[in-house]
């Protein structure tokens, strides 16, 4: 029998993107005026000090240098003016109300909280030697759940954003979402979702312990699935209930771009990053199955993968996707080719149409060679 502890979550070696990050800009290379206001936020930092200004004002001074510094890529120096903003917050004894102050320290606090994230990203699940390997998996998991993922806990509204307990989730929960700055509430829930999502994806790919019988590793298969989905789950409803809070709050913020995209995962159809700009078919179909293939969700599989091409790369503005396949007479797809410069799209696709037995199904192969141009929203 499988032990009882393989009832928990792991976590991945993957970066875990929290937020909308900036890209790194090498020095040399840097925007000459990123440079320019650097140089002035890190001036009226200096003037504001001299000047011995009050903690409110010199908080909002040292958020302004670290968006800047976190801009420019220099995460140090970010984090830098982030503790010191949650230090003048606390010596000045600032409510946590969701004013300004708040949502400052509220920002800092998500940002300190982050490199932890990193640190906890390290880790791997993997077998190591002597012990049995599922006691070793079981037990490597279940740390990882204590330390990372926390449990889920219900909102105090249905529509409510979840809270998390325990684990650094539950840390972002606390620490952050205790402030009450709706934009960083809805941050909090994001980078929860994002991690949940991370943690399923790794559970998924968690090996079988060799040292079980066929009956126990289809156990474990199975625990592995119903965990995955279980966290998936609380993933979307995160994200969801983020979404909600930005549209009843109506707030104009960069993590609505962040939570719309952390939507498009699991549901790509009600929630796009582009648009189809054009359609042209390469091979000679008629009308009639043409239509059947676009109604068969074919038009929609190739337009959600362009879409993860585009959640890393949301300054393109146009793109194009030109796909090559066979449907066989039983339904199955065949996959030739993906044109495309982003890999990501291809991969995509072919998950997808590996897993669909479901097509129209004729007395002879159809050829489908269709190209879709897209624009990003």
């Amino acid at each position: 029998m499988l032990p009882h502890l393989v009832r928990v979550a792991a976590i991945a070696v993957i970066a875990f993107a929290a937020g909308p990050l900036p890209r790194p800009v090498a020095a040399a290379e840097m925007r000459a005026e990123l440079k320019d206001e650097v140089a002035a936020g890190e001036a009226e930092l200096r003037g504001a000090l001299a000047q011995r200004q009050a903690p409110a004002d010199l908080i909002a001074v040292r958020g302004r240098l670290a968006r800047k510094f976190r801009e420019a890529g220099w995460a140090k120096k970010a984090d830098e003016q982030h503790r010191e903003i949650l230090k003048l917050f606390s010596k000045a004894g600032l409510a946590k109300n969701g004013g300004v102050e708040a949502s400052w320290a509220a920002e800092a606090q998500f940002w300190v909280l982050h490199a932890r994230f990193d640190a906890a990203m390290q880790q791997r699940i993997a077998v190591g030697k002597g012990g049995k390997p599922a006691e070793q998996l079981a037990a490597q998991i279940r740390n990882l759940r204590n330390q990372v993922i926390g449990e889920d806990v219900a909102p105090a509204t249905p529509d409510g954003i979840p809270d998390r307990k325990g684990g650094l989730c539950g840390d972002l929960s606390v620490q952050v979402a205790a402030y009450n700055a709706v934009e960083w509430r809805v941050a909090v829930a994001v980078a929860q979702s994002r991690l949940l999502s991370h943690v399923a994806w790794v559970i998924r790919e968690t090996p079988s312990p060799a040292d079980q019988s066929a009956e126990d590793q289809a156990q474990w298969r199975q625990i592995i699935d119903d965990q995955a989905r279980d966290l998936e789950v609380q993933a979307q409803r995160l994200v969801e209930a983020a979404w909600a809070e930005l549209g009843k709050r109506n707030l104009d913020t960069p993590w609505r771009a962040e939570a719309k995209r952390e939507l498009n995962r699991f549901l790509p159809r009600q929630h796009p990053l582009s648009r189809l700009r054009g359609e042209k078919w390469l091979s000679a179909l008629a009308e009639e199955l043409q239509q059947q293939l676009r109604t068969a969700g074919m038009i929609a599989d190739i337009h959600a993968c362009f879409d993860r091409h585009v959640a890393g790369h949301p300054d393109e503005m146009l793109g194009a996707v030109q796909v090559k396949a066979t449907v066989a007479p039983d339904g199955v797809i065949a996959l030739h080719e993906v044109d495309h410069a982003d890999p990501v799209v291809g991969q995509c696709l072919r998950r997808r149409w590996s897993q669909r037995k479901d097509l129209p199904r004729g007395a002879a192969p159809i050829e489908l060679h269709v190209r879709l141009e897209f624009a990003v929203l």
